[in-house]
């Protein structure tokens, strides 16, 4: 009897044991679960993180290109936009300073680019405004210039040309001589710098008389101090007949830009030998 009570709690013991190592078993089963779900799950994270951080570095990679592209149109764009003013600034200068005299006919296919600026003269559009703001400063200082002759068509310098032809006629001269002698004031059509439209005729409101005397009034005084100021030039001045080809005219003023104008002015140089020069 004691016997058969000590092999049956022999045999609840191990079925004890057994049941707390299946137990245990399957508590290890879970807990192992548990830890590879979380490894994986952590595997999982760690492999979109590392997704999305080469997403990253592509799209700055890609922002990178992208912007070095931009910037680099944009510098050509900008460097296409330079050379271009400076192609637009250097056939502008040169057209400014288009010479124009007895040796140097003007181009018939040579088109102005004209703009009215009162009382039916046209002028250079290039060197209007300065011609306004030059006229409008002397008259703030009291001086009255009063702008007489801009633009002229070749056909209109021929009729100028013909008339003071028969003047020179009727003092004596003939033929040739007279042809000559009318060139020295009156510039033969295709050889006036009116045909350009960049030379302006300016007379003081107190004298109207287009000769040496225009030299002492206070508007040619004040012109040919400041003139230069605005891109002009007196084109030609005393004693210079010889280079110029014309005579001396203290009302003539040419436009030939700021730069130029200081430059010929500094130099005491006609137009001439500036070109000559250059």
């Amino acid at each position: 009897m004691e016997k058969r009570r000590k092999s049956r709690a022999k045999g609840l013991l191990w079925c004890l044991i057994l049941l707390l190592a299946a137990l245990g078993f399957l508590v290890g089963a879970a807990w192992v679960r548990s830890i590879t779900a979380e490894k994986e799950a952590l595997q999982e994270e760690l492999a979109k993180y590392r997704m999305e951080l080469a997403l990253h570095r592509l799209t700055e990679v890609q922002r990178a290109a992208i912007e070095e592209a931009e910037a680099e149109a944009k510098a050509n764009e900008e460097a296409k936009r330079l050379s271009l003013k400076d192609a637009f600034l250097a056939r502008n200068r040169e057209e400014l300073l288009t010479l124009v005299n007895p040796w140097h006919e003007l181009s018939e296919e040579y088109e102005p680019h004209l703009t009215e600026i009162g009382d039916g003269m046209l002028f250079d559009e290039r060197a209007a405004g300065a011609l306004k703001h030059m006229l409008e400063d002397a008259k703030a200082e009291g001086i009255i210039a009063v702008p007489v002759s801009g633009y002229r068509t070749r056909e209109y310098q021929q009729g100028l040309f013909d008339d003071k032809v028969l003047r020179v006629r009727a003092n004596g001269f003939e033929g040739e001589e007279a042809l000559t002698e009318a060139a020295k004031e009156v510039a033969v059509p295709g050889t006036s710098e009116h045909e350009l439209g960049l030379a302006m005729d300016i007379l003081d409101v107190n004298n109207p008389n287009l000769d040496w005397t225009q030299e002492w009034a206070p508007a040619q005084r004040w012109l040919m101090e400041h003139c230069v100021d605005y891109g002009f030039i007196l084109r030609f001045p005393n004693e210079t007949t010889e280079k110029t080809g014309i005579i001396y005219e203290p009302w003539h003023y040419r436009y030939v830009g700021l730069s130029a104008a200081e430059e010929i002015t500094a130099s005491g140089l006609t137009l001439e030998e500036y070109w000559e020069k250059k």
